[in-house]
């Protein structure tokens, strides 16, 4: 049988192709398959349903330096990156988005243009060359965003940042968060100290991007509002618990700091006691708990204190410090928690998902396992920190300190609620004056009955973050107030307050950038080769302390030899003295140059093992296809 091909076989499979390449052109324009492990090509349905919302149309101008850049090849695959989510937007946006790039070379409009923008130069090589890799995001009315830098290291959330800023443009004022406190986060009075107390660092870091507007305490309905946030509720009216309830079931995005032991009111009026923030009443309905009157102890991750002049500093192991991306480990952190490295809780809760429930817990925090739950009374009578190790013993289970919850809830109230309301008489300026020309004594305040019903009973679309301390945003736990030149500066020493901005920003924006996942890394690590490499390590590091505890007792001897030579100008050593030291000198330089080609040996295995992997990878497929087809021809031509 003849391989070969007739020219009208030819001729027929070269018309075939034409035609399936005219009609895919023309109706498949713009039809993608996404088969990378992560859903790197694909846009979460968050985003799409923002971009079908745009109502105006959006500029997105990606300023690359293309030329200074050629010497930075990681920087340019991410760029290719960058470009090819930005299209995956522009195809998705029903034309409401125009996409250019412009490559600022030196000296040129461009580069003029990009550093008006607020774009980040980066000098970069020997000439100093100057790198931009920024994106300006515009819209018709004049109004922009911009990353003055996309950095590599933010990769996994990208489609986040520029979903955000494309939603954000179609905002004119600032996000509204409606606050609600029941501490003094405003500043107050301290009878302790007799001496007012300032208001909060938070607050001010919470105004530079957002809009405050506070919860009165007799609210029955919260409304107007992008964001609820609840700091130490307590001892709140059964109206204020309603309007929080029906918020909350109506969809309304809320962030609460709760607390089983408050320290910055534990001892007002001089007598220490339990004061718990919760919301016993509503959390169970949400679907999560705050554990009954616990706190929780982290060996792991607590800090030490000074406890006095006189005593060395101890380890309190309920004042805790730590960093949230591992401890929820890597590739699994929120938004939220993005580029925070140190939040500090002093005497933080336990939050536990209610049996039963049917919402999904997402924990932005964790302890670790070597925590246990203790009873916040504990806290009451502690003067020495150290005595909490008295009985600590780690369970081995890691709490959630902070969480998003979403999915179904349903409303605490679904008969409504009714009560009595206090109003003044309505009398006339004519029966008043009768009334006190007769001596008679004024009308007493009426009392009515007042209902309020329900309007939302349960939800699907639960939107709430709940953190287990409240101590969190108080000062002492995250900034440094200092008094210069009469001005106050605040220097954060801690990410505390991000954390809150982070969560707010996160939540006042459009409803579906909550629900948009952190996409994977397109440069993808060798994992086969990370673990060989390790096994190599794990080889020769025996190998290598021995030599290296050699190295040590040899250079020991040396410093002996040394000190029975004497200090004394001019002193010499024995012929004896000096061979045995001229022996232990070519012993250290033989060891170190083992110590050499031990680290050598080292590098050329996994460099060995990284090629042979990659080769398998790069050659073995293909070969595997190839020699699949030939047997297929060679069966096909003897059959």
């Amino acid at each position: 049988m003849k391989l070969t091909a007739s020219p009208k076989v030819l001729v027929g499979v070269f018309m075939l192709m034409f035609f399936i390449i005219l009609v895919s052109s023309k109706f498949l324009s713009g039809a993608r398959l996404d088969l990378s492990e992560n859903g790197l090509y694909s846009l979460s349905e968050g985003t799409e349903r923002i971009l079908e919302s745009i109502e105006q149309p959006v500029t997105l101008t990606l300023f690359f330096s293309d030329k200074a850049s050629s010497q930075l090849p990681a920087l340019r695959t991410y760029a290719q990156r960058v470009e090819e989510l930005i299209e995956e937007y522009v195809n998705l946006s029903n034309g409401k988005l125009v996409f250019e790039k412009i490559d600022p070379v030196p000296f040129s409009e461009a580069e003029d243009e990009a550093a008006l923008a607020g774009l980040q130069g980066v000098p970069f090589g020997t000439r100093g060359d100057v790198v931009y890799f920024g994106l300006r995001i515009k819209n018709d009315e004049g109004d922009q965003e911009i990353i003055p830098f996309m950095q590599p290291d933010r990769e996994a959330y990208l489609e986040y940042e520029l979903t955000k800023l494309i939603s954000s443009l179609s905002k004119t004022s600032l996000p509204k968060v409606g606050v609600y406190s029941g501490i003094d986060v405003q500043g107050g009075f301290d009878y302790m100290t007799r001496q007012s107390t300032p208001a909060w660092t938070i607050l001010d870091y919470i105004q530079q991007g957002f809009e405050i507007e506070w919860i009165d305490d007799d609210a029955t309905e919260i409304k107007d509002i992008d964001v609820l946030l609840l700091i130490a509720p307590q001892n709140l009216s059964e109206k204020l618990k309603f309007a929080i309830d029906q918020f909350v079931i109506g969809g309304g995005r809320t962030v609460v700091f709760l607390d089983p032991y408050i320290e910055t009111m534990a001892a007002q009026g001089g007598v220490p006691s339990v004061q718990r923030s919760d919301l016993s009443e509503l959390l169970p309905n949400w679907g999560v708990s705050l554990r009954d009157d616990m706190f929780v102890t982290d060996f792991a991750n607590s800090m030490v204190v000074g406890v006095g002049q006189s005593r060395n500093p101890v380890r309190h192991i309920g004042l805790l410090s730590m960093n949230p991306q591992e401890s929820v480990g890597e590739g699994q952190a929120d938004i939220i928690i993005h580029g925070l490295e140190s939040v500090n809780w002093s005497s933080a809760g336990i939050l536990d998902k209610v049996q039963g429930s049917e919402v999904q817990i997402s924990p932005l925090i964790l302890t670790s396992d070597q925590a246990q739950p203790r009873e916040s009374e504990l806290l009451t009578q502690l003067a020495d920190p150290q005595t909490l190790m008295d009985e600590f013993a780690p369970t081995g289970e890691r709490y959630i300190l902070a969480a998003k919850i979403s999915g179904k809830a349903k409303t605490a109230y679904p008969e409504g609620i009714r009560f009595t309301e206090t109003v003044e008489s309505e009398v006339g300026e004519e029966a008043s004056s009768d009334n006190a020309a007769k001596g008679n004594e004024a009308d007493e305040p009426e009392t009515r009955e007042i209902a309020l019903d329900a309007k939302h009973l349960e939800t699907d679309s639960l939107r709430l973050m709940v953190v287990t301390d409240s101590d969190i945003l108080s000062d002492r736990l995250w900034v440094q107030v200092q008094s210069f030149f009469g001005q106050q500066v605040v220097s954060p020493w801690a990410d505390n307050g991000s954390l809150l901005v982070n969560a707010i920003e996160n939540f006042s924006g459009h409803p579906d950038l909550i629900e948009i996942r952190s996409q994977g890394r397109f440069n993808r690590p060798f994992e086969k080769v990370e673990s060989l490499r390790l096994d190599a390590e794990a080889r020769f590091l025996e190998q290598q302390q021995r030599l290296e505890d050699e190295l040590e007792a040899t250079e020991g001897k040396l410093v002996k030899l040394e000190q029975l030579r004497g200090d004394s100008e001019g002193a010499m050593f024995s012929d004896e003295q000096a061979a045995e030291l001229e022996k232990f000198q070519a012993e250290k330089l033989k060891i170190r140059k083992q110590l050499r080609d031990v680290q050598h040996q080292l590098d050329q295995d996994i460099e060995s093992l990284g090629t042979r992997l990659k080769l398998i990878n790069i050659f073995l497929v293909p070969g595997l296809i190839f020699l699949w087809v030939l047997i297929a021809a060679m069966r096909k031509r003897f059959a």
